[in-house]
């Protein structure tokens, strides 16, 4: 059963199967953040707004994508998948990038380092009719993906990366995009030169995380790289990404970088009506909706994976939970638990304290 509400813009909470209203992605007129939170164009596919989900392995599933559209997010990209995996049609990687529910716009990011290889996937995906986007991972920084020569190993050899940009955009009609870091290590920053490379290869938008591949995901990021590139990219759309988490921080990149959009990834994570707050939609801001949103967000998991959901939901939990005063013990308790009913028990007992910590710092 849906929440009770009379607006629009939230009486799908409760209810994942709800049809989809963008309302909640127009930009609220008169907002702190009004001006700087806007659509964009990426190619020929107009965003409602530039406040993207980025993709993150484990975390950026159907359930997850969809909430975050309903909560305001503009575009969202698929968890990263395998070429050579696409290239063999591994049902299971077929299924991490479709959902029934997907809400447009969106793209799914795949990774490899053989051009051919990159352009035959991105034409199978074309073909699935799934997304509006191809995008291309260079940035991802484990270990796995970096031996191959894909991913942020990609920022070492930018004619490559180059090249793929080439032949992915030549195989498919929809537009291309990439995402990258700043450079491998901090002593081997190239990023406004490897902006140059890929746009000049065709790129229709770059996303860059401010950190290198040596930083991974620890200490902050460096915004001090992502200052020039708007000057690079001109007409293309440049995306920043990186420790962003609040509007104070989306002014501040802004003013420093004059950025297209912001590419919000673990600053949604157990948080994914940040959205909501950036656009200035207050009413998805009530302390009364977390729960309800919290249990839409688990239930709406259990439709997409059935008895795996739980354990894939744990990452959220611990998101949700963060600020609970017995987080410890609390993650220690749930972290085998499988139980969705106890799950939910503890998001309920966490939101429904009569003095919660405040969820907007």
């Amino acid at each position: 059963m849906s929440f009770l509400t009379d607006s629009p813009i939230t009486s799908w909470i409760g209810n994942p199967s709800a049809p989809f209203d963008s309302s909640a992605q127009n930009p609220v007129k008169g907002s702190k953040l009004e001006g700087i939170i806007k659509p964009i164009k990426i190619g020929n596919v107009q965003l409602p707004n530039n406040l993207v989900l980025a993709p993150m392995a484990g975390v950026t599933d159907g359930s997850f994508r969809q909430l975050c559209a309903r909560l305001g997010a503009g575009y969202s990209v698929s968890e990263l998948a395998s070429c050579k995996a696409l290239q063999m049609r591994s049902f299971q990687t077929i299924e991490m990038i479709k959902f029934d529910g997907n809400t447009g716009p969106y793209a799914v990011q795949i990774f490899g380092a053989d051009p051919d290889l990159m352009a035959e996937a991105a034409s199978f995906v074309e073909s699935l009719k799934i997304c509006d986007i191809i995008d291309i991972n260079m940035g991802c920084p484990v270990s796995k993906v970096v031996k191959t020569g894909a991913g942020s190993a990609l920022m070492k050899t930018p004619d490559l990366a180059a090249n793929i940009i080439k032949s992915v955009s030549k195989a498919v009609s929809l537009p291309v995009t990439c995402k990258f870091r700043s450079g491998w290590t901090e002593n081997s920053i190239n990023v406004k030169e490897f902006a140059h490379a890929v746009i000049e290869a065709g790129a229709k938008a770059i996303t860059v995380h401010a950190r290198t591949r040596q930083a991974m995901y620890t200490g902050p990021a460096n915004w001090k790289y992502l200052e020039g590139i708007k000057e690079i990219s001109g007409s293309i759309p440049f995306i920043a990404n990186g420790d962003i988490c609040s509007e104070e921080n989306v002014i501040e990149l802004y003013e420093r970088t004059g950025c297209d959009g912001f590419m919000i990834g673990r600053g949604c994570v157990g948080k994914p009506w940040l959205y909501a707050q950036l656009l200035g939609h207050t009413e998805l801001l009530q302390e009364n909706l977390r729960f309800p949103i919290f249990k839409h967000h688990l239930t709406d998991m259990l439709m997409e994976h059935g008895s795996t959901a739980v354990p894939l939901f744990r990452v959220h939990l611990f998101g949700y939970l963060k600020n609970h005063p017995h987080s410890a013990s609390l993650r220690r308790s749930l972290c085998m638990e499988r139980n969705p009913n106890v799950v939910l028990q503890a998001g309920k007992d966490f939101f429904d304290r009569a003095n919660p910590i405040d969820r907007e710092a």
